[in-house]
């Protein structure tokens, strides 16, 4: 029997390079529902987010965000397997907040 539990997966500041802000656990499939940047700099962002499924990661997200603009990463539900890695970036470290929510299912 599954279990399945909701909750804020991750949550944090986006450096400048690229580096993982989620890792799916073993023996898990997490199903993203939100993934929300916002930019608290005083100049504009550039936000980029990816996916690493098999060892080659995947734009899913990219945008330039003005002073105290947001972005909603998702159109729909993402789903992650065991090993699966949610990357991201922006132009300057620790100006973009970002929150991961969803339900990982064990």
């Amino acid at each position: 029997m599954s279990t399945f539990t909701t909750k804020a997966l991750a949550d944090g500041q986006l450096a400048n390079s690229k580096g993982t802000v989620y890792t799916c656990p073993a023996s898990t499939t997490a199903y993203i529902k939100s993934i929300t940047v916002y930019n608290s700099n005083s100049t504009s962002e550039t936000v980029t987010l990816w996916l690493n499924r098999t060892g080659t990661s995947r734009v899913v997200f990219k945008a330039t965000l003005t002073t105290g603009d947001y972005g909603e990463a998702l159109d729909s539900v993402l789903v992650l397997e065991a090993g699966d890695i949610i990357q991201g970036q922006a132009t300057t470290a620790s100006m973009v907040d970002y929150t991961i929510s969803g339900v990982e299912e064990t």
